[in-house]
């Protein structure tokens, strides 16, 4: 299937700079449309079966983008609209004359990208706004007509599309976002049109689509599927009758790497600094990432024992929030959800030291703002998620330091496993994952959970220098990527995967795709 697109040790990661339902899946009606299941807005409807459009968000300009696989008649359009449904879209055509040299494309999604036999990378599409094809826009002087009110060699057409939109002023015709006329069976894009983060404070845990809406449509405007920008509050708890039986260690979890390194409401275009170039990983805050469905939590912490808060979520050196303030976004979302939540105390990189007496502090401190929903570690990785949900309590709280795992095994669990490239390259990333997931490579089998940290590593002249221009345009280089990967090849032996800018990636979708077509309690092969 092609679809589409193209710790050891963590210490390189540039330390100087730096989703209450519990639900039975219920079968709504759907209609089979393009070998494509339509589906009701906000179902919680899930099938093994993989999508056939996705819309993500780029990290540097936070646009949206688009892939597709499957389109198999070139003639059809795909269209990105804010509302749904849209029962037929209105052609408008335009007439214009050409300017010579003037031409847009769209990147392939064949294989040559990386590993492939093309040396050319593909290109991107021309930033484009509403009534758009290919990333073009008519010209200033074109003219909408349904037939051409004059002839000429040199004349040349576009399509831009309407709908009937109901507002508080009655019926009306509105432009679509975006409008594209694929060149491939399957492909990828960047729209130019913006994301819009405050639609995360009209979401809840029964949000399912939201936002942007993408359509495949026929020439005339016929809808043959709609596919959503959407989240996965309680994925887990809707798919609960069929993963009560695996152990964590046999399921795909996604994640989110270094997952306290936001900062809310920043504009990397015009606030973007040295620092925060390699300091910030992701663009949403914790609850706002379990919304999107991600159960894998990533957190380093830091000591200051002179300050109010003491204990700090870290990206290296640089302190990015009040521990309190994360964990209490966790406990909250698990108290409401029950979804299962691995929360990976992985490094202590200030105030430390080479003693124990703040980690002994700092578990206290993980106790008292988690303990009502810390899970029992005497469940341990060789249970069941069904075991965790009888227990009541549903995070997974592990810490990655032997003293603790000792000393405090009631509250506790062993950390999850990271498997780190350290590279700085797509390619070098993609043959170090295939590696480790290759049958003769250097895979280990263990019921403790293993994590593929899944994103470029920045190497510390590299960040001094900003030969990289940045962790965002680094995840730009490789989530697609990531994404068809995961999609692909590694989905069926993957358990955590962590990335970073997650809206970037499909790695939620992706992980429930092949967690539905797993068996629990038969060997993957790890």
């Amino acid at each position: 299937m092609a679809f589409a697109w193209l710790k050891s040790n963590n210490n390189n990661r540039v330390t100087s700079t730096v989703v209450l339902l519990t639900a039975l899946v219920t079968l709504l009606q759907t209609t089979a449309i393009h070998g494509q299941v339509q589906q009701v807005l906000g179902d919680r409807v899930y099938r093994p079966e993989m999508d056939d459009l996705y819309i993500t968000v780029n990290a540097r300009t936070r646009t949206l983008e688009l892939a597709w696989r499957n389109f198999d008649d070139l003639s059809n359009y795909i269209l990105l609209a804010e509302q749904h449904p849209v029962e037929a879209f209105e052609p408008r055509y335009y007439y214009y004359t050409s300017e010579p040299g003037s031409s847009s494309s769209v990147a392939p999604m064949d294989d040559t990208e990386p590993g492939g036999t093309s040396s050319v990378p593909p290109p991107e599409v021309t930033t484009a706004g509403p009534g758009s094809v290919n990333g073009s826009t008519p010209a200033e002087n074109s003219v909408s007509t349904t037939e051409p009110n004059y002839s000429g060699a040199d004349m040349e057409m576009e399509v831009g599309w309407v709908y009937e939109h109901r507002d508080e002023f009655g019926y009306r015709k509105k432009e679509v976002l975006f409008s594209l006329q694929p060149i491939y069976t399957n492909g990828w894009t960047k729209t130019g049109i913006k994301f819009n983060f405050n639609l995360m404070n009209e979401v809840t845990t029964t949000t399912g689509c939201y936002g942007y809406y993408a359509y495949f449509v026929r020439p005339n405007g016929t809808v043959l599927a709609s596919h959503c920008l959407r989240l996965y509050p309680t994925w887990m708890n809707d798919l609960r009758s069929h993963l009560s039986g695996f152990r964590m260690r046999e399921l795909f979890i996604p994640g989110t790497h270094d997952s306290a390194s936001y900062k809310r409401n920043f504009n990397p275009q015009s606030q973007e600094t040295i620092i925060t170039k390699y300091a910030l990983t992701q663009d949403d805050d914790i609850r706002s990432q379990l919304l999107q469905g991600v159960r894998y939590i990533d957190i380093r912490v830091g000591y200051y024992k002179t300050n109010t808060h003491q204990f700090w979520a870290n990206h290296g050196i640089s302190r990015m929030h009040p521990l309190q303030h994360i964990l209490e976004q966790i406990k909250l979302y698990a108290l409401e959800t029950k979804e299962i939540i691995v929360v990976d105390v992985q490094e202590f990189p200030v105030g430390f030291g080479k003693g124990y007496d703040i980690h002994t502090k700092l578990i206290g401190f993980l106790q008292n703002a988690l303990g009502e929903v810390i899970a029992n570690p005497v469940i341990g990785w060789e249970g069941t998620l069904g075991d965790i949900w009888a227990g009541g309590k549903t995070v997974l709280l592990c810490y990655d330091h032997e003293f603790a795992a000792r000393s405090f095994p009631h509250v506790v669990w062993r950390s999850v496993q990271q498997r780190w490239g350290n590279v700085q390259n797509v390619n070098d990333l993609e043959k170090y994952l295939f590696k480790v997931h290759h049958p003769t490579g250097f895979r280990e089998f263990s019921y403790r959970p293993v994590a593929d940290m899944a994103e470029l590593t920045p190497d510390p002249w590299g960040v001094i220098t900003d030969r990289y221009g940045g962790l965002r345009k680094m995840a730009d280089s490789v989530n697609r990527f990531v994404t068809k990967w995961y999609f692909e090849d590694l989905g069926p032996t993957a358990n955590v995967v962590a990335v970073d800018f997650v809206r970037g990636t499909s790695i939620v979708e992706a992980a429930i795709y092949w967690n539905l077509k797993r068996v629990p309690y038969r060997s993957i092969n790890f």
